[in-house]
């Protein structure tokens, strides 16, 4: 029972029947997920799916992308850098939300909400969902302010949860929701999705801002230095025989022009390719400079809590 109540909390907060996360995942070991969903590939066993590396722009082969000694789930759920060297933040309660899309080629359409918190029990508790007091999801439009539209008419059946304790930082927690198509979400953007949280009397917030883009959907995120990638949330094809597929960013310098109900627009004053941690950059980079991009709500909030 004991397990049973954070998860009634979640399937409460998702609005959703209580089948979507009554049998998820449990516990797994800290080598990674069983594979059964994309949700629970996790190749370097950082406690950061292989999808959700992606969309942080770590490395999903390395649990320390910029080898600094703090693991990239502590740096991306803290909102740091994971590919800049930085000292941590005072270990506290801390949540992070990010939204995926689909595998390249697999047969499971669906996008995924994931929702990350790092749980300093009191006491020295090690459990981290039994502190888990309130939680709630929703949905924002820029065209709607204010208006908070629940999930249910977008997760579906088959959650993930994991749970596994640290030494030093706590104990990490793992809740991932299927939900719609990338099609289906192409049609409510650009959006943002947001997760709210009670830890152990602490109130937690975190949003993932989603934006159209000619290849989908994609998320705006932060790459330090107020430099950012516009990320789609699915990796994309190689067209290299040498890989499967590849992590093609273009570092992007935006400074903000005009604000109107559909957010902040930005237009792009640099960009420039990052060969750091072999990610690779589109030949068309530089053709970016003078792009105009609109984010709901501006850069605020971009890395998460």
């Amino acid at each position: 029972m004991h397990r049973k109540i954070p998860l009634l909390l979640v399937a409460a907060g998702l609005a959703t029947t209580y089948v979507v996360v009554a049998a998820p995942h449990q516990s797994m070991a800290a080598n990674g997920g069983n594979g059964s969903s994309v949700a629970d590939v996790d190749t370097d066993g950082d406690f950061l799916p292989d999808v959700v590396e992606w969309i942080a722009l770590t490395d999903s082969t390395n649990p320390d992308t910029d080898g600094d000694q703090i693991s990239d789930f502590v740096e991306v759920i803290e909102g740091g850098q994971p590919r800049h060297e930085s000292a941590p933040l005072p270990a506290d309660q801390q949540m992070r939300v990010f939204v995926t899309g689909p595998e390249p080629g697999g047969a499971d359409p669906r996008t995924w909400m994931h929702v990350f918190l790092r749980v300093m029990p009191p006491g020295g508790s090690t459990t981290g969902s039994g502190h888990i007091q309130t939680f709630h999801t929703w949905l924002e439009n820029p065209a709607l302010p204010g208006v908070q539209f629940p999930l249910n008419g977008f997760a579906t059946a088959g959650a993930v949860f994991r749970e596994q304790v640290t030494a030093e930082h706590g104990v990490w927690v793992q809740l991932s929701v299927p939900m719609v198509s990338e099609a289906v979400l192409q049609t409510v953007l650009p959006c943002t999705i947001w997760a709210e949280t009670t830890v152990a009397g602490q109130q937690l917030q975190s949003g993932q801002k989603l934006i159209p883009v000619p290849a989908g959907v994609a998320s705006v995120v932060p790459f330090g230095d107020g430099r950012y990638v516009v990320q789609t949330l699915s990796p994309i094809p190689s067209t290299s025989t040498l890989s499967v597929e590849t992590n093609k960013v273009c570092i992007l310098t935006l400074e903000e022009d005009t604000t109107g109900p559909a957010g902040t627009t930005y237009i792009v004053t640099a960009a420039d390719c990052e060969s750091a941690n072999d990610l690779e950059c589109e030949t068309s980079c530089s053709q970016s400079v003078g792009w105009t991009i609109t984010i709901p709500g501006g850069t605020e909030l971009l890395t998460g809590n």
